[in-house]
């Protein structure tokens, strides 16, 4: 909001610049008709007057495009947002939030947020749900839940939540809604594959084209070969098989035909020996269904066989 005197100065400026646009047109005060000066006042508190207007219509149209893209920021945020009362009950949510709880907004408003927490995790909210609300403490809490999704299996959310007290002191919870289920199931994935690629087994993993992105301990113990020697480079054990053009030619039929392929060949250790080995490939496809890694397998057969 402008302050007093900014509108003053306003005014003042656009009274000299409706004086300036007519200024071909003002009376010599020394000759001019009382008429004729009651006139040009007129016409320059005209010009002011449609200066104004346009001023306002420019701040009307600045405020239109402001509220457009809060409301575009705030329906269709990447995060559901959710007010709630002092009865539990949900009074404002988003069309992002609505989305993730699977029902249409209309249907959403004045009813318990609870009924959309699962069954494993409504105690809990309960209990959160009162301590936060009967305490007198602003700084946002973050905590997961396992959410009910009306049209899609239950997904975990992590909540954002802040206690905000209206004009008339009523105590409300605003509440950020994230979808964090793939977040976790990827973490779960990760785990589990670094628990595997620590295994005892002999592991590899490389790009499409056989070139190596990593190996494991167990890579190093059985071929002397550190992960540092062997990263962007074709498995050294594989080296002298895949120059020869039949080998070459088998092994990818059997990854691009079956995606898979396992052979024994006399792998060529650090130390120059060359013993008889067990190689397991298996091609890793991605979302568009091609092959975007492989994970080789290798295991001793025989020692100096």
């Amino acid at each position: 909001m402008k302050h007093p005197s900014d509108s003053t100065e306003m005014r003042s400026v656009l009274r000299t610049e409706a004086e300036n646009m007519l200024s071909s047109l003002s009376p010599k005060e020394l000759t001019a008709q009382p008429a004729e000066m009651l006139l040009h006042e007129l016409l320059v508190h005209k010009v002011e007057l449609e200066m104004q207007n346009e001023e306002l219509r420019r701040a009307h149209r600045a405020m239109e495009e402001a509220r457009d893209r809060y409301v575009d920021l705030y329906e269709f945020a990447p995060i559901g947002y959710i007010t709630i009362d002092r009865n539990g009950l949900i009074n404002e949510i988003n069309l992002s939030g609505a989305a993730l709880l699977g029902v249409d907004r209309i249907k959403l408003l004045n009813h318990r947020f609870s009924k959309h927490v699962a069954a494993c995790d409504n105690d809990r909210w309960h209990r959160l749900f009162m301590n936060i609300m009967d305490s007198t403490d602003t700084d946002q809490r973050t905590f997961d839940l396992e959410i009910i999704r009306a049209d899609a299996p239950d997904f975990t959310a992590r909540i954002g939540c802040l206690r905000y007290e209206s004009t008339d002191a009523t105590p409300t919870l605003r509440l950020s809604l994230l979808d964090i289920s793939e977040i976790r199931q990827s973490d779960a994935r990760t785990q589990i594959a670094a628990l595997a690629f620590e295994s005892p087994a002999c592991l590899l993993v490389t790009d499409a084209h056989l070139n190596v992105l990593c190996a494991n301990q167990a890579f190093t113990t059985l071929t002397g070969y550190t992960e540092s020697e062997v990263i962007g480079k074709k498995p050294p054990l594989l080296q002298a098989e895949l120059l020869n053009a039949e080998f070459d030619a088998a092994m990818w039929n059997g990854l691009n035909l079956t995606g898979g392929w396992e052979a024994e060949i006399r792998g060529e250790r650090k130390n120059g020996t060359k013993d008889l080995t067990r190689v397991t490939i298996t091609a890793v496809k991605n979302a568009a269904g091609l092959i975007a890694n492989h994970v080789i397998t290798l295991s001793a057969v025989a020692i100096n066989a």
